[in-house]
């Protein structure tokens, strides 16, 4: 087996990129919810703490 070269590490980020990217275009709708629920969650958090 032979080393893991930069080529094959970028390779694979671009990889894990491109799948983020295209599950976020395809569930748009979910993910917009996903995001904006998230977003209420840490507003909430961080104002309780104070």
């Amino acid at each position: 087996m032979g080393k893991i070269t930069k080529r094959e590490i970028i390779a694979f980020l671009l990889g894990i990129f491109a799948l983020f990217l295209f599950e976020s275009i395809y569930d748009w709708e979910g993910t917009k919810k996903v995001v904006r629920q998230g977003y209420r969650d840490g507003y909430n958090s961080v104002r309780m703490d104070n």
